[in-house]
Parts: structure tokens; sequence; C-alpha cells
């Protein structure tokens, strides 16, 4: 009887300790032969006071050949944490079956190795996943068993995803999902609750590998419930997403949200073909924001990305309105671009109010080797009615083949729109025939250009260095240099400015010179500053400075203006010392479009130097197509009293010689622009 009572009381003992919630500091192996037993005890009897910690030695492995499912959930104040313990490798969990989910959709019901169903505040910190076979398309997988019970604060960092991708074009590293239960369909459930969402999710520090697609959000479409707060990398704990894609030639990403609220990718290095990978074969992306709100966040990823394919290559693309949206220093950087579509580092065409793209840069050399499609560093064409702030960017080093057109900054957006793009960088651009713009901007009601460097740009097309169209309000264009910009074939056309249209639009202080088209025939082939439309365009403490040549009929000129559209222009330093066409063409100072008319020049119009070069029939200070002026009295005597002041010199330049040229004035050497203008 003794020892009967003493097995009964250990057996109670037993059972009341097996049963009890899972508290404090677990050991594996130790506690736990493997994660797979302490997983299914911590499904059992859950998570008790202050938590449960499970510490896996550093070089444990572990082999398993079905999902490992966690329905226990933590609370606040009760987490649950599976860790790395001590130095060496991340422990490591192989799953080498075969599944057994025939997946046909991207993000469709699959198999994972780790799958988290509705579990809350639960932590993976250093605990490597790897597949065998293509047939397992999640490493991390978060679900929600029903439309009130999603994932909330959970963490996956330190970890190494290293899945199969084969050909399959299902496999991802990290899924945060949202309850499909269809192979066929990534939809799952509809949230009706906030308990239902995803929410306050971490992935840091991560490498995820050997994917077709990276790290995967999907929340449910309900608008009121999307999920909440994903953040993909931060700063110092920066995520590694590389080769992804390049097995299966369909759309691939390297991060994906969809009807997610606040989301955020930092620090990331996003690369398809890095790690082993390959040029993907279709469209590709490094960061896409499907259907999102609230505040987005796209800051200092370096993304590299490589595609054979003619489809589209996306660095950073959002195409929904949010709250605001960011996209800063970033890097970019391309391998293969085969492309025959659009290319877009940052493509921001919505209608967010608040929008900033600061602080981003090429890396390298990037060549779209395509005999079409369009090349953006920039892109809005949406309809905002708030402010965008484009500033200190450096795009540079770009190669574009066939008719390939390029534009560093394409800002067409709404008329309630206010556009601020200053202190960007755009250099050493290479185009075959394509069309090249600089900044091209129009319709924005408000607009300030400034501070902007267009350089050492080569086409077999037309160049404009700043593109300027359109506007209700004031729009200022000011302290931009503009140099070094060639076109070669004989219908070659290059502008430093050109000026569209505009209600009015106040140009000033800008540096424009070198300005070459050395094959072209036009009459006007070259000009520092074009104005072909507009309401009133003014001009103010401007200097051009053109020494270009062309072919037999070549003709430049300073200034081109619309002889429609209404002006003052002072204190302005205009020299065009072109060589004209040796057969015809004119070395113009100041072109109108056509016959002077007082009425479109205002009469506060003075203080402006014009020169052509040694007075001469081909060499004019003012010419309309009908009148001529050679000297600078004919000119002043044809728009008098307007210009009484102005005056005609080879001024001293600092360096004329080198490029880039110095445009500003020598001191100590004598000339008439020397206190020659007056206050504006």
């Amino acid at each position: 009887m003794k020892k009967l009572l003493l097995i009964l009381i250990a057996l109670f003992l037993w059972t009341q300790s097996s049963w009890a919630q899972l508290t404090g500091t677990k050991t594996i192996p130790g506690d736990y032969a493997t994660i797979a037993a302490a997983i299914t005890d911590l499904n059992t009897v859950g998570v008790g006071a202050g938590g449960v910690t499970f510490n896996v030695a550093a070089g444990y492995t572990e082999s398993v050949t079905a999902q490992i499912l966690i329905t226990a959930t933590g609370v606040t104040g009760n987490p649950i944490v599976f860790q790395k313990s001590g130095a060496g490798a991340n422990p490591l969990i192989t799953r080498t079956d075969a599944g057994s989910n025939t997946t046909s959709t991207l993000g469709g019901l699959g198999d994972a190795i780790i799958r988290l169903d509705g579990t809350d505040f639960i932590t993976f910190d250093g605990i490597d996943v790897t597949a065998s076979l293509s047939t397992i398309e999640y490493g991390y997988l978060t679900s929600k068993p029903s439309g009130t019970n999603g994932c909330q604060n959970v963490t996956i960092k330190n970890s190494v995803v290293t899945m199969t991708k084969s050909t399959s074009a299902y496999v991802i590293g990290i899924y945060i999902g949202n309850g499909t239960s269809l192979v066929s369909s990534a939809t799952g459930v509809t949230v009706t609750a906030t308990s239902g969402i995803n929410q306050d999710v971490t992935i840091t520090g991560n490498t995820v590998q050997n994917v077709h697609a990276g790290i995967y959000v999907r929340g449910s479409s309900a608008a009121t419930f999307y999920d909440n707060n994903i953040t993909v990398g931060q700063s110092g704990a920066g995520n590694i997403i590389q080769n992804y894609g390049g097995g299966s030639a369909t759309t691939t990403y390297g991060v994906y949200f969809i009807y997610v609220n606040n989301p955020n990718v930092a620090y990331n290095t996003i690369n398809n073909v890095g790690g082993g990978g390959a040029n993907h074969g279709a469209t590709l992306y490094g960061v896409f924001y499907s259907t999102t709100t609230g505040n987005l966040v796209g800051n200092n990823n370096t993304i590299t990305l490589g595609n054979s394919s003619t489809s589209g290559t996306n660095w950073l693309y959002s195409a929904n309105t949010v709250t605001t949206e960011n996209f800063n220093n970033n890097v970019f950087a391309a391998g293969t671009l085969a492309s025959t579509t659009a290319a877009y580092l940052i493509y921001s065409s919505n209608s967010t109010p608040t929008k900033t793209a600061s602080g981003n840069s090429t890396s390298g050399t990037i060549s779209k080797t395509s005999a079409s499609g369009a090349f953006y560093c920039y892109y809005d064409n949406g309809s905002p009615a708030g402010i965008a702030i484009v500033s200190g960017n450096t795009f540079n080093n770009i190669t574009l083949s066939g008719t390939a057109s390029f534009y560093g900054i394409n800002s067409t957006t709404a008329s309630g729109h206010t556009q601020n793009v200053f202190n960007n960088n755009i250099n050493n651009i290479t185009l075959a025939t394509g069309t090249f713009y600089g900044c091209n901007l129009t319709i924005a009601n408000t607009r300030s250009v400034y501070g902007n460097t267009i350089h050492t740009i080569s086409s077999g097309g037309t160049i404009y260095g700043l593109s300027i169209g359109l506007g209700s309000t004031a729009i200022s264009i000011y302290k931009n240099r503009i140099y070094n910009l060639s076109s070669s074939p004989v219908g070659a056309v290059v502008y430093g400015i050109y000026n569209t249209a505009g209600t009015l639009t106040n140009i000033y202080n800008n540096f424009i010179s070198d300005l070459k088209a050395p094959a072209a025939i036009g009459a006007n082939a070259v000009a520092g500053i074009y104005i072909s439309g507009g309401t009133t365009i003014n001009l103010y403490y401007n200097t051009v400075y053109l020494n270009a040549s062309g072919g037999a009929t070549f003709g430049s000129s300073g200034v081109y203006k619309s002889s429609t559209t209404t002006g003052e222009f002072r204190n302005n330093v205009i020299v065009n010392n072109s060589t004209p066409g040796s057969t015809s063409g004119n070395t113009v100072a100041l072109r109108w479009s056509g016959l002077y008319n007082a009425t479109y020049y205002t009469s506060t119009s003075n203080n402006n130097l014009f020169y052509a070069g040694t007075p001469a029939a081909n060499r004019l200070i003012f010419y309309d197509g009908t009148n001529s002026d050679q000297t600078i009295t004919a000119y002043k005597s044809r728009v008098s009293p307007r210009d009484a002041s102005s005056f005609t010199e080879n001024p001293p330049f600092v360096d004329v010689a080198v490029a880039p040229y110095n445009l500003h004035m020598q001191t100590g050497t004598a000339t008439q622009c020397e206190s020659g203008g007056t206050v504006v």
C-alpha cells in the first residue's frame, strides 16, 4: 500500500506539472529534445505569467517532415521567445518532405516550415529555417484562423531563411498572410475586428534567399481592417533579400504589401541576383506598395535589380494614395536591364498629399540595353493636392540604348499641387536616340526648381535640361547649373531651359553653358533658354554662354522667346559665341518666334548684356525671322524705351576654355557687367 501511495502521489505531481502553463527559461536540447516538442507542449498548456523563453543551443539542427504549427499565443507581459543561445551558428530547422498542398497562386495555401496561427507576442531570434524542395512554399508564415484572430506583436529577426525555389512561382521567404484556406487564392479571411488584423509585425536582421519572392505581406481587403504597422528592416538591423526570382518567369517582388496601413521598408539590401541568384525573366520589383494607407516609408535601402526579360523593372513602386510617402536615402543599382517597357527607380504616381524623395542615388553604371522603354529616376503623374519635395538626389552614370528616353525627375501632376525640386544632381547620362529630360515638370500651380545641376549629357535625340510647363500661379526657376549637353544627329535639338507654358514663371540666377549639336542643321538647334509659350515669363540675372557649331544651316539662340508671351528681361548676361552654318543659319543673342511686338516685352526690361560675336549678317543681337539687328544700337532703337541701359561685349568670364566653364566674372578686368545691373 505504501508503494502504491507513492506511485499515485508521483503520478499526481507529474500530471499537475505537465499541465502547468510554461514560464521562465527552457533549454533545447535539455528541457525539450526538439523545437517541435517544445511547441507541442506550448500549444497544449499555453504560456504563463512573465512568459516563456526557449534558449536553443547554437549549432543545434533539427529535421522535420511537417510544418511546425504554433497555435498558442502570448499576451502583454507574457511573451513567447525562441532564441539562439551561445556562440556559433544559428539553430537550423530543415523541412525535408514535399508538403501536402499543391499551391497554384502566389500567396495561396501552401506548406510552411514554421506557421503561426493567430499567435501574438512571439519572437524568433536567430532561428534559421530551410526547405529541401520547392513544394514547400513558406519559411515563416503567419496565418489568421478567422477574421477576428490575426497575429500581433510578432518579431522575426536575425534568422536565415533559405528556401528552394527551383522554377516555382510560389516560394516566399517570410509571408505575413491573411489566413487563406485555398491553394488557388491568396485572399483569405474577411477581417471583421481589430483583433483579426496582423499588427506590429517586425522583420529585421534576416537573410532571405533562394525564393521566388522575399517578404510578402497581405492583409484583408476590408478597408477599416488593413494589417497595421508592418516593419521590414530598421537602422542597424536591415534584412538581406537576395537570390529571388530568376526561376519562374512570372512577376516577383523583393518586398510586397497589399492591404496594409503604415508599411515601412528601411535599411535593407535587396538584390535579386545576389547570393547566387540570376537575372529575372519577367516583371521585377524591388519593393512594391500595392493597396496601402497611412504613412508609407521606403528609406535607406540598397536595391540592385537584374532583369533579362523585356518586362518592366521597378526599384521602389507606389501607385496608391496614402497619408505621407517617404522615399529617402536609397541607393539604386542594376545588373542586366533589358526591359523594353518603362523602368522606374522611384514610381510615386498617386494622390498622396505629402511626399518626399530626397538623398537617393545611383551606384555604379546602369545600362538599359533594350531597343525601347523610357527610364525614369523619379516619376509622378498622379493628382495630389499637397506638397512634393524632390531634393538632394544624385542620378548618374546611366546608359540607354535604342529609342529609350530618359527622365531624371518627371512630375506632371495636378493643378493643385506644389512641386519643390531642388539640389538634385543629374549627370553622365548617355542615350542612343531617345529624348533626354533632366527635369520635366508640368501642371502644378506652385513650383520651385532651384539648385539643380544637370551636366554631361550625350544623346542622339532631343535634349532638354529643364522642361517646364503649365501652372496657374508663380513658378520659380533659379540657381540651376546646366552645362555640357550634346546631341549628335543632323536633326539635333539642345535646350538648356525649355518653358512651354505657365501663367507666371520667373527664371533667374541660372548658369547655362556648353550646349552642343555638332552635326545639327536646324535654324534654332541650340538655345540656352527657350520660351515657347506661357502668359508671363520673366528672366532675371541669368548667365548663358554658348559656343556651339553644327552643319551648313546651323543656327542658335542665347534666348528664344515666343512672340506672344509677355516677359520682363533684366540683368541677364546672354553671350552666344556659336559658329553659324556655312551656307545659312544665324547666331543670335535674343531671337523671337515672330515679329517683334512691344506689347509682349515689358517696358521695364533693361540692363541686359546681349552678345553674338563680331556684328555680321549672321551674328545678330536680335532676330525675329524678318527683322535682324547686328548692333546693340539698332536693337535699342527697335525696342526703345526698353533696354536703354543694355549693352554688348564679350565679357571676361573666369574660364570658358576648359569645361566645366566658370561663368563668374574675372575680378580686376574692366567690364560693363560690373555694377551694370539694377535691383529687381
